[in-house]
């Protein structure tokens, strides 16, 4: 954040120095341009009408008056936006220039000539050839002025586009960097963190999530474990207890007298008696069960009559399944014992 701040104060301040060397060319040296051209159209137009002035019946003395306002007003503005070094003395010169060649024009007008064009070009014509070398020194001097501004200014924009560029890698760099340390410190961890969900989803009780940042991932990794740590233990205890209870169910039906079977209603065994015997078809006990659970318990519960089914699954045994229920209303699983089937001795 702070690089990008640094870029954007340095490219503000970079346009600002531009804009400063394009407003200095704008309202210092154009105006001294724009002044020397008026200069320049004004002294031809003096120059022609003076020509006419010698020459014609009717002397244009008016417009040469205007010719002489404007040029007195462009030089004016010229001295009031002295800017650049040798302004003062091309100006002063200019100035001088001119008197002299307002004295010899007022001169030369007072008299009759014969010859008005030699009159013109000795005595007047270099006069104005003087003052015009004056104004174009002037203007060659702004003019001059003007393309060194303008390389100033280039050389500014060049250099505030080289340290912006540099910043800009900077930047880049400094992303990369810090994208590489997410990508490290952050992203990873929390990939291995949904991979071990993942693994604990699919029964994968066994991995740990990585907890050896003091971080708040490593906190968040702390307290998984922990709860998984606490699940662990109490189902270890839940399956001590439930080996317990299948302890005294199996004892239970040891004092029942013959072998047998505790089948839940999810058709699978919760605890059988050693005294089973190995011909027993357990598996087909438990599938013919899966298979008809729903229509028994459905009979349960329209006749409110325990279950009672004898069934052959092997040509030895007859198998007598019984519903066990609760309070005579709720179901909880299935009894099955034996008896031998006729023709078969019965077991000791």
């Amino acid at each position: 954040m702070l690089l990008v701040l640094l870029t954007a104060g340095s490219a503000a301040v970079g346009f600002y120095q531009i804009s400063n060397a394009i407003d200095r060319i704008l309202s210092e040296n154009f105006r001294s341009v724009d002044a020397a051209v008026q200069m320049l159209e004004a002294l031809e137009d003096q120059n022609t009408l003076s020509m006419r002035v010698l020459l014609e019946d009717k002397p244009p003395i008016s417009e040469l008056r205007d010719a002489d306002q404007v040029f007195t007003t462009a030089l004016d503005a010229a001295r009031d936006n002295i800017v650049i070094d040798g302004e003062v003395q091309i100006i002063a010169h200019i100035e001088s220039n001119y008197q002299t060649y307002l004295k010899r024009r007022a001169q030369i007008f007072t008299g009759y000539h014969e010859e008005p064009f030699v009159v013109f070009n000795t005595e007047l014509f270099p006069d104005y050839l003087r003052i015009k070398e004056s104004v174009f020194s002037l203007l060659n001097l702004n003019h001059a002025a003007i393309i060194a501004a303008e390389k100033n200014a280039r050389a500014t924009a060049l250099q505030t586009a080289a340290w912006l560029g540099l910043l800009v890698t900077v930047v880049l760099i400094s992303m990369a960097v810090l994208a590489r340390i997410l990508q490290r410190k952050i992203i990873s961890r929390l990939q291995d963190l949904a991979e071990v969900a993942q693994e604990i989803a699919v029964g994968n009780h066994s991995r740990r999530f990585d907890a050896r940042q003091n971080d708040e991932l490593g906190t968040v990794a702390r307290q998984l474990n922990s709860a998984l740590d606490a699940r662990d233990e109490l189902q270890a205890e839940m399956r001590g207890r439930i080996n317990q209870e299948k302890q005294l169910v199996l004892g239970l039906l040891e004092d029942y007298g013959r072998p047998g079977l505790l089948i839940g209603l999810d058709s699978k065994i919760i605890a059988i008696t050693d005294s089973v015997s190995e011909s027993t078809n357990v598996a087909a006990i438990t599938s013919w069960l899966s298979e008809n659970r729903r229509d028994l318990l459905e009979q349960f519960r329209a006749t409110e009559t325990l279950t009672k089914i004898e069934h052959q699954f092997t040509a030895e045994q007859i198998a007598k399944i019984q519903l066990l229920t609760t309070a005579k209303t709720r179901p909880v699983g299935w009894l099955v014992t034996f008896k031998p089937a006729a023709g078969f001795p019965a077991e000791s």
